[in-house]
């Protein structure tokens, strides 16, 4: 079928596959005109540029060849990928049914118990390995051995016999003579035949590539443990440390993971499972030691099928190191464990993109915004909210989000499968991270979601630590603002979907904050009459500016003035009335009251101002600042001295105490949750980053710089 390559982080449609490193499913292949195959496949529409390492894509139609390398460490880790794999399954079926969104939010997006017993049950191979493992240890101690013919060098006294092929060397090399004579030589060294031992053959090849097997297996099981154990711990220290956090967050939190913290049985199962595997892998540890089984060459490939031998036959160790390695062929060909096949590729992208849905989802459930109406490809769902402009999550047919507020797009939500912090190199992270920043658009802000745990981001250095977990509020520095914003999520961190939410908060309130101050165009005379007594009210050159929200009784006061002008107009003018500009002003008076009164709403419990003239300070340089009188937080519009463009800036429930914690996207999980608008400085708790530039305020004033975010750690 013929097809279009979509390019997702450009969100348009390209030529050709750009050069240069490409995450894996950056491109999409959308119905289009021209016939394109992937590695000898055809290409199909709904299907993204993704494969094992290496693609080659062909086009028929222009007979032009491209070619590129994702790399070793495109794919997340196994159970990662095992999870996200098994919720995109369940929410395909949900799409298929045309289930409406707000059912989506009975799916978890955390490992689920059920996935969990799954991960934590034995395996075949476990039993194999049980029974087979002593007689792997026995061969590779005491393995079968051959003789093998060779020549020797040795003086000539110590020459057992003379072989041609001593004769034949003798005559050839003459510094292997001691003296020579009329009737010949003496020798001073001849080659004498001898045998030795020779394990380099096929049979101790394949138990030498059995223990390197059985070694990432094992190491695989124990990462996929451990990764249970810690969710399970934080879900242990979230539940004791939830009085730190937001309440807000913690409410919504604790219905992600009621199923999880009562889970002592899954705890004692996954740490016996641990010891088990810790012991088996100091077992293995001694088998890959230089003294056993020398002189094999430990990476000849033998293939999988193993060749019926007489050793493998007639010697019970090596028969049954033969049942292991079957074992673990049929272990590595079985689901969730086999190597990342283009078919298997191509399910975890769609199935990534349909766990970012299902993110998006609970974040937005999390800011008091339920989707509602079916989510499915192509579709549009509403959010029923207490917000005055409709905010609605469009779900477009090449696997992206577009998040929308009064009906403009304010936030690009792309999905991209990549690994970024698999490979934990941080050259190549961030050759990665300056890709997508190059290809990224711009309008509206773009926000990439990838698969990327804590402990791959915790060893990478700082500066490129926060360049791999930076949201939209919270950019890296130096001009991290103008690159997208990048967030990784896992099915393992609890607070996955608190960081989408933050980065869902910042887009909604920007977009609303920047139509601050309300401005209404009129003529001067009819701006001085409408502006007179009226301190929400001034006058600019091209008519009225409103900067604080009215009351209701000034409000009906002001539009009262507005008609008296209306009929005075009518009754004076002999030029006609003017009808339709006293309908406008009132319509847009109205308006502009409407959108201040939501910029007085607190952002975190929603409650309304009833007296605006109190809570609500306008500020120089069209700022403003308001507070809550029900829940205490403080919200403010602040000017970038960097790059003069204003932003949010929201204070919870009065937590800024002036501490200064040097907080990266982790830190901020644990401290804000979704309630915060722009990331605080790491020197001063009172001065926040421009979101927009990544600049500080406090990088220009203090003389002697001592904050790791500006300076590069």
């Amino acid at each position: 079928m013929p097809v279009r390559i979509w390019d997702r982080l450009l969100g348009r449609e390209v030529e050709r596959p750009p050069g240069g490193p490409m995450p894996l499913g950056r491109l999409f292949f959308a119905p289009g005109g021209r016939l394109l195959s992937l590695n000898a496949a055809a290409a199909r529409p709904g299907r993204y540029l993704a494969a094992d390492g290496t693609w080659t894509l062909w086009d028929e139609t222009r007979h032009h060849r491209d070619e590129g390398d994702f790399g070793h460490h495109a794919m997340p880790d196994d159970i990662t990928t095992y999870i996200v794999t098994a919720v995109g399954r369940r929410l395909h079926s949900l799409v298929a049914q045309g289930t409406a969104a707000e059912e989506w939010l009975s799916e978890t997006p955390l490992m689920g118990g059920a996935d969990i017993d799954e991960r934590l049950r034995p395996r075949d191979i476990d039993e194999v390995i049980g029974r087979c493992l002593p007689h792997l240890r026995a061969a590779c101690h005491q393995p079968v051995a051959r003789l093998r013919a060779v020549n020797r060098l040795v003086p000539a006294s110590r020459a057992r016999r003379v072989t041609p092929a001593a004769i034949t060397r003798l005559t050839a090399r003459s510094e292997d003579w001691a003296a020579l004579r009329p009737n010949g030589v003496r020798p001073a060294r001849l080659l004498d035949p001898a045998r030795e031992t020779d394990l380099d053959f096929y049979e101790n090849r394949v138990l030498a590539r059995l223990v390197d097997h059985l070694w990432d297996h094992v190491r695989g099981r124990l990462a996929e443990v451990e990764r249970i154990e810690a969710m399970l711990d934080d879900v242990s220290t979230y539940a004791e440390d939830a009085s730190g956090r937001p309440w807000r967050v913690s409410q919504y939190m604790f219905f992600l993971i009621e199923g999880l913290v009562e889970s002592s049985a899954r705890r004692t199962r996954a740490k016996r499972l641990r010891e088990d595997l810790e012991r088996l892998r100091n077992a293995l540890v001694e088998l890959r030691g230089p003294t056993i089984l020398p002189g094999v060459h430990r990476h000849t490939d033998v293939g999988t099928v193993l060749r019926s031998t007489n050793v493998f036959t007639n010697d019970d160790r090596y028969r049954r190191s033969a049942e292991l390695w079957r074992a673990w062929v049929a272990a590595k060909g079985g689901k969730g464990t086999s190597g990342p096949s283009n078919d298997r590729i191509q399910e975890w992208c769609e199935s990534f993109t349909l766990y970012t849905g299902l993110l998006l989802t609970h974040a937005l459930a999390q800011l008091d915004l339920v989707p509602e109406g079916p989510f499915e490809p192509g579709g549009e769902a509403r959010c029923a909210g207490r917000y005055s402009e409709a905010v609605s999550l469009r779900w477009e047919q090449t696997g992206t989000f577009v998040l929308s507020r009064g009906g403009e797009p304010v936030l690009r939500v792309v999905p991209v499968p990549h690994a970024l912090v698999a490979s934990e190199q941080p050259g190549r992270t961030a050759q990665e991270i300056d890709a997508l920043a190059a290809a990224a658009a711009t309008d509206p802000r773009t926000l990439v979601v990838y698969p990327g745990q804590r402990e791959g981001r915790g060893r990478l250095p700082l500066h490129v630590r926060l360049r791999a977990f930076q949201s939209c509020e919270a950019p890296a520095p130096p001009g991290g603002g103008r690159a997208p914003s990048i967030l990784p999520v896992s099915p393992l961190e609890i607070d996955s979907v608190t960081r989408l939410a933050r980065s869902l908060r910042w887009a909604l309130a920007q977009h609303l904050f920047a139509k601050y101050p309300a401005r209404i165009d009129c003529p001067g005379s009819y701006a001085n009459a409408v502006a007179d007594g009226a301190d929400w009210i001034a006058t600019s050159t091209n008519g009225l500016t409103v900067v604080r929200p009215p009351a209701p009784r000034e409000l009906a006061a002001v539009r009262r003035r507005i008609g008296t002008l209306g009929h005075r107009t009518a009754q004076f003018m002999q030029r006609g009335g003017n009808a339709e500009l006293v309908a406008r002003l009132q319509d847009e008076m109205k308006a502009a009251a409407e959108s201040l009164a939501e910029l007085a709403r607190c952002p975190l419990c929603r409650n309304a101002s009833g007296d605006p003239s109190r809570t609500f300070q306008a500020r120089d340089g069209s700022t403003f600042r308001s507070t809550c009188e029900v829940c205490g937080a403080s919200w403010e519009l602040r000017r970038c001295g960097s790059c003069d463009r204003r932003y949010p800036v929201l204070n919870g429930n009065g937590r800024d105490d002036g501490t200064a914690v040097e907080s990266d996207g982790d830190a901020m999980d644990h401290r804000f949750g979704s309630e915060a608008l722009s990331a605080q400085c790491w020197v001063r708790s009172t001065v926040a980053y421009c979101p927009h530039c990544g600049e500080c305020g406090e990088a220009r004033t203090l003389k002697n710089l001592r904050c790791g975010r500006c300076t590069g750690g």
